[in-house]
């Protein structure tokens, strides 16, 4: 299968190739000063575009040649390298993440994706992650990550982080790569011009292993260990004519060796995630208005087949108690975009709205829960289902944002949307963000917004007899934040530091109902203060040293005496730091070392040891690069804290297990190649 992988990637090329001139290099982004780089626009911080150094947010911003001096397979791990976020794995998959900033533990949402302009967040998606497993970062061009709430902007969903993505375009060439360690992946990048029109076209293909899981206990107390094998597809293709164009985008995650749900390790058992999409995007220009406007509609499928609890102690065999499941959901969205400017101001309004529909719901078991668990001896539906009216949602929304230049030195931008769910309640969305930026050197952000988290789908109306039931009065949750961003540069150095206080209201909790029952309750209130840095410095053209820190030194969250549930406080580290050295010795060596480290989550047991990385490109002619990566370069232990419940109960001590070891050493190797 990995040897597949290889071939499918070189043939792919091979096959598409022509001429092997060399093409013309990207720019380096070390050739870029500070200045310069600070001039870069910045798209996700409001509608109306501008200079990092002006942007209306807490801002990161990776563009393409430091994505690839940074080595990174996929979108998800360039954010352990943003001051005070990091991902983590959701349960015991391997592929799925959270994102945790800003004391959010990223287990019920709080972040937006946004790929190319289409919202990856659905009704029924909790996490964006969790519909894009590990989309690759080979594909990607420029990513943003804004820090804070994007209620005012995207609506629903970004109450702590928006990531906005836009992936490469071929540029009339095609480049393949191939890498090896652990697995295989391949990947093929081309467009092509004709006139006014354009067709870019992006697939990719992993085959790997996810990291092992050692010393989880299932049932029958017994240490195991596993290794799930997983196969990750790709394909974006894009046909353009002047400012109008369409993509559609397939996405897949397979893993074989799924655990079941009380930490049981299955061999053959698999879990499948597809996420498929259409979008058109489109711009005309009318009586000096800029209109944009835009149509989509996506496609998500998730499969579980898994043991739940074996027959004896093994091998596992067709005595076990196993469930198999389907759920399908289908998005469909459209929105329009006014902008004009008026003198000193630029003006945008505009409306979308939003229909999600549960198309399939179905989850059947080989056994039957009751005072004793019984077999069944055939499949029958275990009850999970949508109720009537719960089987879709819609939403309309209104906005409007005025961006306004008051001075040459000051900028302010208020803007305001409103939502309203037909099933999920109604919120709305102000902002206001003052930038003073007096010279070259120095720049000051005040920034007040807020956002929303409407509940799901499932949350609202899913039924699973005898387990779960749906919550038909939740409320969308809420989250205010004021932050106040300090930028100061001199020379070869840039200093930025972000002091936020974040305020988070009807946070949802899950409570017993009645006997094992359990719903969802607008509940929690969690209030977090804290403290982000950046430091630049360049001291030569071929040197750049990054340094970045972040501390929560407030974190205080109320549940009602009557709950009884773990804090987030437990599932999140409260201190992080980050440090990348940048060296090009030469134009055709570039090295990157860097290491990360978070703190100690509430449920570990011990603190995390800082992980380095070592990257290094050499590039003998301008269409080839060959690469080195080394993650985890001392084998530094580590784990993710399981959020989902627990991972079985060690027989020896009775305590619940919930630490995921983080893998140890992983060396990579690869070839770009390019062809015009």
């Amino acid at each position: 299968m990995p040897n597949r992988a290889l071939a499918m990637g070189l043939a792919l090329a091979l096959a598409a190739g022509g001429s092997t001139a060399a093409c013309a290099q990207e720019p380096a982004l070390l050739d870029l000063s500070l200045d310069e780089l600070l001039k870069l626009d910045v798209s996700a911080a409001s509608f109306n575009a501008s200079p990092l150094r002006n942007a209306t947010a807490s801002v990161t911003v990776l563009e393409r040649p430091e994505l690839e001096r940074l080595g990174f397979r996929y979108l998800h791990e360039v954010l352990n390298w943003v001051p005070g976020a990091y991902t983590s794995r959701v349960a015991t998959t391997g592929l799925e993440n959270r994102t945790v900033l800003r004391g959010n533990p990223g287990t019920a949402g709080g972040g937006l994706l946004a790929i190319d302009g289409q919202r990856v967040n659905t009704m029924q998606s909790v996490r964006a992650w969790g519909v894009i497993r590990n989309f690759p970062l080979a594909m990607v061009e420029r990513v943003e990550i804004i820090r804070g709430p994007g209620g005012a902007r995207f609506g629903g969903g970004p109450s702590d982080e928006v990531v906005n993505v836009v992936t490469r375009r071929g540029d009339g060439v095609v480049e393949a790569s191939v890498s090896a360690e652990g697995g295989h992946t391949a990947q093929v990048i081309t467009g092509a011009t004709h006139g006014d029109w354009r067709l870019d076209l992006r697939a990719a293909q992993a085959e790997e292993e996810s990291p092992p899981y050692e010393g989880l206990f299932d049932r029958f107390g017994r240490v195991s260990r596993s290794q799930e094998a997983a196969t990750t597809r790709t394909a974006v293709l894009d046909v353009a004519r002047g400012t109008h164009g369409v993509q559609v985008l397939h996405h897949d995650s397979d893993i074989e060796g799924y655990y079941g749900l009380n930490g049981t390790i299955n061999a053959g058992d698999e879990s499948l995630l597809e996420a498929t999409w259409w979008r058109y995007n489109g711009r005309v220009e009318l009586g000096g208005w800029q209109v944009d406007g835009f149509a989509s509609a996506l496609r998500q499928r998730y499969v579980l087949s898994a043991v739940v609890l074996p027959d004896g102690t093994g091998p596992f065999t067709a005595g076990d108690f196993r469930q198999r499941g389907v759920l399908t959901h289908r998005n469909r969205s459209a929105g329009l975009t006014l902008q004009r400017a008026f003198g000193a101001h630029t003006l945008t309004f505009g409306g979308e709205t939003q229909t999600g529909r549960a198309t399939q719901a179905d989850l059947q078991s080989n056994y039957a829960l009751g005072p004793v668990v019984r077999p069944l001896g055939r499949y029958e539906s275990t009850g999970l289902r949508f109720v009537a009216e719960g089987a879709r949602d819609r939403m309309t929304a209104v906005f409007l944002e005025d961006d306004w230049r008051v001075a040459d030195d000051h900028r302010l931008v208020l803007g305001l949307r409103h939502d309203d769910y037909e099933q999920g309640g109604t919120a709305t969305s102000p902002r206001a963000a003052w930038v003073w930026a007096p010279g070259e050197r120095y720049t000051l952000k005040l920034l007040v917004q807020e956002a929303f988290f409407a509940p799901t789908l499932g949350q609202l109306f899913l039924q699973n007899n005898p387990v779960i039931a749906g919550s038909p009065g939740l409320k969308p949750s809420t989250v205010r934040t004021t932050e106040v961003v300090n930028r100061y540069q001199s020379g070869d150095w840039l200093f930025s530091g972000t002091y936020y206080h974040r305020d988070a209201e009807d946070g949802f909790v899950v409570v017993p109902r009645t006997g094992i029952t359990a719903t969802t309750v607008n509940a929690s209130r969690q209030h977090t203060e804290g403290f982000e840095a950046v430091v630049l410095w360049a001291p030569t053209p071929t040197w750049r040293l990054r340094l970045t820190g972040s501390t929560i030194f407030t974190d205080r969250y109320v549940l009602p005496a009557t709950i009884a549930e773990a804090p987030p406080g437990r599932f999140v580290s409260h201190d992080t730091a980050s440090v990348l050295v940048n060296w090009l010795p030469t134009p055709q060596w570039e090295t990157s070392v860097g290491a990360h480290w978070r703190s100690r989550e509430g449920f570990q047991a011990q603190a995390n040891d800082p992980r380095v990385m070592l990257h290094v490109n050499w590039r003998p002619s301008e269409a080839l690069r060959l690469w080195l990566h080394a993650d985890n370069l001392f084998d530094a232990r580590g784990v993710d804290i399981d959020v989902a419940g627990g991972l079985g109960v060690d027989g020896r001590t009775g305590q619940l297990v919930r630490e995921l070891p983080l893998p140890g050493r992983e060396l990579r190797v690869g070839v770009d190649y390019t062809w015009r």
